[in-house]
């Protein structure tokens, strides 16, 4: 018995520790060193099979945004079309599980060993690399192509022009395997490789005279044998490097480079400290990529997807890997992010930050104004409610209360009412596309309430909490923003001189909760975000009358501190962990207020404009993070999210109607500039209700009876002669919430 029990425990110990590696070893699964094996166990994601166009596939390509393929290769398929360019369309970027192919080209006429593929940044012009079977050197050409629609093969004609990459023009002994561009392509790459070991096995960095063109001169500037994995001493030869370099590929600015070993079946990866520069490439490492023959290699314009063509062992195929961070495949090289949506979602968090604090005072600072624009028409009677009783006794106590708690009244003081009001804001903006971010498009609606009184200096004291919803789009592919805010402000105003001169202040708090996506060429990622704000506003202005007319000048000062919680993104691949991170708002602005009084018998309205400057005196925030697959590099970016100097301007409408129901109307354009990179413009729309109280309201509560005792509400209410009467009578007052009969009565006196 005890034996059994002793192996129950051993046997639970070793499932547990079973478990547990399962889980750390998949849990790092795409943390990856050199030597190791791509598979479909860490970083591969799928496999297209392309045999019925191509039977040797060698390079392959993508128009910009992923919505395209280009293969080409050595032999025919079966798309009856001999020695073809082939094109698919993909429904969803980057993702070869989706394509379909389009159409074939021929370049019989050309060449028909094709090797490589590559295209000008609009895809105006195609460029294709080939060489000879027997290896003869004078083979090797790169022939350009004219495309008078973008990307589109059907429109593709020879222009004529070509390079032969010989051993007299390059310095190629052998076959010409890898080829590509620079980013702007004044610089190209190529790569002399062989089967049998006898080329020089270097990659070949050429200058041209005019970009994407092969018509003008082409100089050699450096050569290079480069660093690279081998299956085993079998692929050793005379040269330190791979024996058949073949596929190029780089990032944007050409400080991470990958080349293709097609002989060692395996995926090279090198740093450039100076971007394009191979002679300044370091060896981070390299991995198998089994028995497949590799021999053409792209990347996603995000870095966060590799596609890698093989023809032997594994089938005529394109294989698909989703990389743990942007043109990478090893722990501890990954690099900062500097471009694209993932900067723009970075600012976009600080934009809706610093709005919700703007917004969120302005609206305080719009109620103040409404109040002083309008402060004549206020009722400030205290007593517009009254409590009657037919009851003798209930009545004597009534009125003993109400005098009991009547204020004293003072030649210097009014009794004064609290005034409820309510707010409603939409705003829609624009941020242009900058050298390091994309383009933003910032939806906002709110909603305010508050109450405000008058203070016993003549100045007002209110409290408002806002609720918003903001919407922010970043970039073309459906990265996006949504985060709620709830601020709560305290405002004030306080006359400093004379009854013109005033001081209006307003401090608050806030909330702010998001949900952050990043969508990436079919990837997406995840995250939740919360924020704290605190945040203090103070406007110095002054009010000058003249007939029907009050210009306001005002001086301004926004003070504001926001501290956002770190969180991760959750995703396939790519995902980032974000730190805490605060930032500062300091604005200054200086701005003049026009009002103009209109007069009628029924209603007044008020007409009345603003233009006004602001400078955003604070406009830099760090962001600190690190890539959630591999957090042994912390990195950090400097994000400059707001444009230095703005100009507002704005007209609105005030109406009175009855001098008890009010609405205000203001349209906003809000326009940054001095930053060519970071201009925008928001337009806003506020539109406020007001009720002001009366004393023709009456409430009433009546209890009538002897042993039972009945109630009855009495609400009763002047509206331009018509006496409004509504009542609710109960039976039984042990039973306050049972009314037995609803009355409504409208009666009008002609």
């Amino acid at each position: 018995m005890k034996i059994i029990k002793k192996n129950k425990i051993y046997f639970t110990i070793i499932i547990f520790f079973f478990i547990c590696n399962f889980f750390v070893k998949n849990a790092y699964a795409t943390v990856l060193e050199n030597g190791d094996t791509l598979s479909f166990d860490n970083l591969e994601a799928f496999r297209l099979d392309i045999s019925n166009e191509e039977k040797k596939p060698y390079g392959v390509t993508f128009n910009n945004d992923g919505t395209k393929m280009f293969m080409v290769g050595e032999t025919s398929g079966n798309d009856g079309v001999a020695d073809d360019v082939h094109e698919y369309v993909l429904s969803n970027p980057f993702d070869i599980s989706t394509a379909t192919f389009r159409v074939g080209f021929s370049t019989l006429s050309e060449n028909k060993t094709l090797r490589q593929i590559q295209f000008n940044k609009d895809g105006s012009k195609m460029f294709v690399s080939a060489r000879h079977t027997n290896q003869n050197p004078n083979m090797n050409f790169i022939y350009q192509y004219s495309l008078s629609t973008n990307f589109d093969l059907s429109t593709a004609a020879y222009s004529g022009n070509s390079f032969q990459a010989n051993t007299a023009n390059v310095g190629i002994t052998k076959s010409l395997f890898g080829f590509a561009f620079n980013n702007d392509g004044t610089m190209m790459f190529l790569s002399d490789g062989s089967t049998d070991g006898t080329s020089t096995e270097k990659v070949y960095q050429l200058s041209l005279q005019t970009p994407f063109d092969l018509s003008g001169s082409i100089t050699v500037i450096r050569s290079v044998d480069l660093e690279a994995l081998e299956d085993d001493s079998e692929h050793q030869h005379n040269a330190a490097g791979e024996t058949e370099p073949s596929g190029i590929a780089f990032n944007e600015d050409g400080t991470r480079m990958f080349l293709i070993g097609q002989k060692g079946n395996d995926v090279n990866q090198y740093t450039l400290s100076v971007g394009f520069n191979i002679s300044t490439a370091s060896y981070d490492g390299g991995l198998h990529l089994g028995n497949s023959n590799p021999a053409g290699i792209a990347l996603s314009s995000s870095g966060l997807k590799m596609f890698i063509t093989t023809d032997q062992g594994m089938g005529d195929k394109i294989r698909e890997f989703h990389l743990p961070c942007p043109f990478n495949l090893f722990a501890g090289k990954c690099q900062s992010i500097s471009k694209g949506d993932r900067i723009g979602i970075a600012e976009a968090q600080i934009n809706i930050a610093k709005r919700t604090i703007e917004y969120s005072t302005d609206t305080a600072l719009n109620r103040l104004q409404w109040i002083r624009r309008n402060k004549d028409l206020q009722d400030l009677s205290l007593q517009n409610i009254k409590l009657n009783f037919s009851n003798e006794m209930l009545a004597s106590l009534s009125e003993a209360i109400q005098i009991s708690t009547k204020p004293k009244k003072r030649d210097n003081d009014k009794v004064k009412d609290v005034f409820h009001w309510s707010e409603g804001s939409l705003a829609y903006g624009k941020i242009r596309k900058t050298d390091t971010s994309s383009k933003k498009k910032i939806y906002t609606n709110g909603i305010t309430i508050g109450a405000d009184k008058f203070t016993d200096n003549q100045g007002i004291k209110g409290l408002a909490f806002r609720f918003s919803e903001n919407y922010i789009k970043v970039g073309n592919v459906g990265s996006q923003l949504d985060t709620n805010t709830y601020n709560l402000n305290y405002y004030s105003t306080t006359p400093v001189k004379d009854n013109s001169r005033f001081l209006d202040t307003v401090l608050g708090v806030g909330f702010l909760q998001s949900k952050i996506l990043n969508k990436t060429e079919g990837l997406r990622l995840t995250g939740n975000r919360n924020g704290r704000q605190i945040y203090g506003t103070i406007k110095l202005k002054e009010e000058i009358k003249k007939d029907n007319v009050t210009l306001i000048p005002a001086g301004q000062i926004d003070l504001g501190y926001t501290l956002l919680s770190s969180y991760s993104e959750s995703g396939i691949a790519g995902g980032i962990k974000f730190d805490k991170q605060s930032f500062q708002s300091r604005n200054l602005k200086l701005s003049i207020t026009g009002v103009e009084k209109i007069n009628n018998k029924k209603y007044e309205m008020k007409k009345h404009g603003k233009l006004e400057y602001q400078t955003n005196l604070h406009s830099t925030s760090n962001v600190k993070y690190s890539y959630v697959s591999d957090s042994s590099n912390k990195f950090e970016t400097k994000l400059n999210s707001e444009a230095l100097h703005g100009i507002n301007g704005e007209i609105g409408v005030d109406f009175i109607y009855d001098e008890n129901f009010s609405l205000f109307f203001i349209f906003e354009h809000d326009r940054s500039f001095g930053s060519k990179r970071r201009r925008g413009y928001t337009n806003k729309i506020h539109l406020a209700i007001g009720y002001l109280p009366q004393k023709n309201t009456n409430l009433t509560y009546k209890i009538e009876g002897g042993d039972i005792l009945r109630s009855k509400y009495i609400y009763t209410k002047n509206i331009n002669g018509l006496d409004v009467e509504f009542y609710l009578l109960n039976d039984d007052i042990i039973k306050p919430k049972a009314f037995n009969e609803m009355v409504l009565n409208l009666k009008k006196v002609f």
